[in-house]
C-alpha cells in the first residue's frame, strides 16, 4: 500500500504541472483559432495567379489543391473548368462542367439523413454542393464556351452548331430557374426524433423560423441569363424567342432583380430596347411596338432604333474580378437558468475584421429592414458608427425543461464556442468600365453580381448554419459530459474537459464557394458596320487603383453578332501577359479613367493558334 500511495503521489506531481500545460495550450490555441483554416485560404496561391492573368500557374495550383473525386469535387470541376475558360480551351472546360453538371444533380439526390453524418461533426468534410446562383452559373459558362467556340468556327455549320449548343445551356438556365422556388426540404425534416442531435435540432430550430424575410433576398430569377439567351435566339435568327427572352430579361431587372444586386437601371433601360429593336425589325408588331417604345425607352433610344438597320453587331460580356471569399467567425453560447434563455454572443478578438464581424451579426439579427441593411452592408457604409454589445436572446420556454433533461444546460456550463461562415463587407468593389470601338467610347453596363448574390444566400442561411453549429457543439459537449460523470477521479474529468475544448477547437463553418466566379458582370452592345474594328476595354477592377487597358482587333461579318468577352482582374497591370480570353465592349456613355492605364493586348484565340 505504501508503494502504491508512493507512485500516486510521484504520478500527482507530474500531472499537476501537466494539465496547467494542456490547460494554457488549448486556451492560446482558441485565441487564434478563428479564421485560420478557411477554404480560400488553401487556394490563395492559385488565386493570386489568376488575378495577374497567369490562369495555367492558377491551374495547376488549383489542381493540386483539390480533390477531383473528393469531398470538394464540384468545387475542382467549377473552379477548373473557368480556368479552361480563361485560356480559351472551351472544349475542355465544358468537359470540366459537364461532370459539374452531373455532380450537381447527384448531390441534390443525396439523402439529407446522409448529409446531416457531416454537420454532426464538421460541414467542411462533407460534400460540397454547390449554391443556387452557383449551379446557375455552371450552365451560364457551358454557354459562353459555345459562344465563343462559334466564334472560331471555320465554316457556317461549325458556327450554327455553337450557337444551337448555347442555346440549348441558355434553356437549361430557363429550366433550372423556373425550379429555384420549389421546396427542397431542410434538415429537421429528415430527422429521427429519437437521436439526440435531432432533438437539439428541435431546441435550436426556433433561432432560425422568422429570422428574416427572404423573399427580399431570394435568389428567385437571374435577368442575366434571360438575356444571354435572348442574345443566342437572335444570332440563330429565332426573333420571336428572341423577343420574349429580352422582355424577361427586362421585366426581370425592372420587378427587382436590378435593385437587389445594386445594377441600377442600365440594363432594365437596355433589355426594353431590345424587345423594342426586334419588335421593330420583325415586321409583325407595327402598331404594338410604337407603343411600347413611347412606355419603356427614352426619346433617345427611340432615335437609335434606325442605327441597328442593316448592321452587324457586336456584343461585350465583361467579368470583373473575383467573388469574395467566405470567412469564418466565433459566437460564444451561454444560458440563462432565471430566464430559461440562451444567449448569443460574436467573440472579437481585436484587428481588422472586428467591424465586419458585429456589423454581420446585427444585420442577420437585428430586428429591422433586412434589405435596407443588406444595402449599407454591400456599401460599406456601416463604418464609422459605433456597432457593439450584440446579443441575441433564444427564449426556449417549453423546450428549456428538454434542455435540462438532456444534460444540454449544465453542459454549456460557462459558455461554448460555435462557428459560422459570414463575409466581410466588399471594399474593394470595381469601379466603372467602358469600351472604346473606332475612337467612339461605350460605358459597360452592371448586368450581374455574384458577389451580392453569395452575400444573399449567405444571410438567407444564416439560421440554419447557426441552429446546426449550436447542434453541433452541443452534441460535443454533452458527450464530454457523460464521460466527466462517468468518471471517478480528476483525471477522467480532465481528459473529458480537454475533449470538450478539442471538440470545439475542431469545429468549422462552411467556407467552401465558388473563388473564379467575378465579382460582377458587365454588357453593352454596339451596332457596327462589317469589316475589322479596334476595341480596347479599360477597366477599374477596385476602385483607386490604376485602371487595366484590354485591346483586341475584331472582323464582323455581313449582319453577325459577335459576343466577346473580356476578365478584367484586378493585378493584370502588375504582370505583363497576354490573357486568351474573348474580348468585350459596351453602351452609350463616356467614362474617364482615374489613373494612368496600363495596356495589355488581347490575343484571340484563332491568332494565338496560329
Amino acid at each position: 500500500m505504501a508503494a502504491a500511495t508512493i507512485k500516486m503521489d510521484t504520478l500527482e506531481k507530474v500531472m499537476k504541472p501537466l494539465k496547467k500545460i494542456i490547460v494554457c495550450l488549448f486556451i492560446f490555441t482558441t485565441a487564434f483559432i478563428s479564421g485560420c483554416a478557411t477554404y480560400g485560404k488553401g487556394l490563395d496561391g492559385a488565386l493570386t495567379d489568376a488575378k495577374s492573368g497567369n490562369y495555367a500557374a492558377a491551374e495547376i495550383k488549383m489542381a493540386k489543391e483539390l480533390d477531383p473525386n473528393g469531398a470538394d469535387r464540384l468545387l475542382y470541376h467549377m473552379e477548373l473548368a473557368v480556368l479552361k475558360h480563361l485560356q480559351g480551351q472551351y472544349k475542355e472546360s465544358n468537359l470540366l462542367l459537364d461532370k459539374a453538371e452531373i455532380i450537381a444533380e447527384q448531390l441534390e439526390t443525396t439523402s439529407i439523413t446522409n448529409s446531416l453524418a457531416a454537420f454532426v461533426t464538421n460541414p467542411r468534410q462533407g460534400d460540397y454542393a454547390g449554391t443556387d446562383f452557383e449551379k446557375v452559373f455552371i450552365n451560364y459558362y457551358k454557354a459562353l464556351n459555345y459562344i465563343a467556340m462559334s466564334s472560331e468556327a471555320k465554316t457556317r455549320n461549325g458556327y450554327l452548331d455553337g450557337i444551337e449548343n448555347a442555346r440549348i445551356e441558355s434553356r437549361k438556365l430557363g429550366i433550372r430557374l423556373n425550379a429555384l422556388n420549389a421546396d427542397k426540404g431542410n434538415y429537421t425534416e429528415a430527422k429521427n426524433d429519437k437521436q439526440l442531435f435531432s432533438t437539439l435540432l428541435d431546441i435550436f430550430y426556433k433561432l432560425r423560423r422568422d429570422l428574416i424575410d427572404s423573399r427580399k433576398l431570394e435568389y428567385r430569377d437571374d435577368a442575366m441569363a434571360h438575356y444571354l439567351t435572348g442574345i443566342t435566339y437572335e444570332a440563330n435568327e429565332e426573333y420571336d424567342n428572341a423577343r420574349i427572352s429580352y422582355q424577361k430579361a427586362a421585366t426581370s431587372y425592372e420587378d427587382g432583380f436590378a435593385k437587389q444586386f445594386q445594377l441600377g437601371d442600365s440594363m432594365t433601360k437596355q433589355a426594353w430596347f431590345d424587345v423594342v429593336r426586334i419588335m421593330r425589325q420583325s415586321g409583325d408588331y407595327e402598331n404594338e411596338w410604337p407603343r411600347l417604345a413611347k412606355q419603356k425607352l427614352s426619346k433617345k433610344q427611340i432615335s437609335q432604333l434606325s442605327l441597328y438597320d442593316n448592321k452587324s453587331q457586336l456584343v461585350i460580356i465583361e467579368h470583373v474580378g473575383i467573388v469574395p471569399q467566405r470567412q469564418e467567425m466565433n459566437i460564444e453560447l451561454s444560458a440563462d437558468p432565471r430566464n430559461k434563455t440562451l444567449e448569443l454572443r460574436p467573440y472579437i478578438v481585436g484587428g481588422g475584421k472586428q467591424l465586419d464581424i458585429l456589423a454581420w451579426f446585427y444585420i442577420v439579427y437585428a430586428d429591422k429592414s433586412l434589405l435596407d441593411m443588406a444595402i449599407n452592408y454591400y456599401d460599406s457604409s456601416f463604418h464609422g458608427f459605433a456597432l457593439n454589445g450584440f446579443t441575441k436572446t433564444i427564449s426556449l420556454g417549453p423546450a428549456w425543461q428538454s434542455a435540462v433533461d438532456i444534460g444540454l444546460i449544465q453542459a454549456i456550463g460557462s459558455g461554448l464556442r460555435i462557428t459560422v461562415p459570414y463575409y466581410a463587407s466588399p471594399r474593394n468593389k470595381p469601379g466603372a468600365s467602358f469600351a472604346s470601338i473606332d475612337g467612339e467610347k461605350y460605358a459597360l453596363l452592371p448586368a450581374s453580381s455574384p458577389a451580392i448574390m453569395g452575400i444573399n444566400e449567405q444571410i438567407l442561411s444564416a439560421g440554419s448554419d447557426i441552429e446546426l453549429a449550436l447542434a453541433r457543439v452541443s452534441l460535443k459537449a454533452l458527450t464530454a459530459q457523460k464521460i466527466s460523470e462517468a468518471g471517478q477521479n480528476e483525471w477522467v474529468t480532465l481528459i473529458a474537459s480537454v475533449g470538450r475544448l478539442a471538440s470545439q477547437l475542431s469545429d468549422a463553418a462552411e467556407t467552401r464557394n465558388w473563388l473564379m466566379l467575378p465579382f460582377e458582370i458587365r454588357v453593352t452592345r454596339v451596332p457596327l458596320d462589317a469589316g475589322s474594328h479596334e476595341i480596347t476595354i479599360s477597366s477599374v477592377v477596385h476602385k483607386g487603383q490604376p485602371a487595366v487597358k484590354q485591346k483586341q482587333q475584331i472582323i464582323l461579318q455581313e449582319n453577325e453578332i459577335q459576343v466577346v468577352q473580356v476578365r478584367s482582374m484586378p493585378d493584370l497591370n502588375k504582370v505583363v501577359v497576354t490573357p486568351i480570353v474573348p474580348g468585350e465592349k459596351v453602351p452609350n456613355t463616356p467614362s474617364q479613367p482615374e489613373k494612368p492605364e496600363v495596356e495589355i493586348e488581347l490575343k484571340s484565340v484563332a491568332k494565338a493558334e496560329q
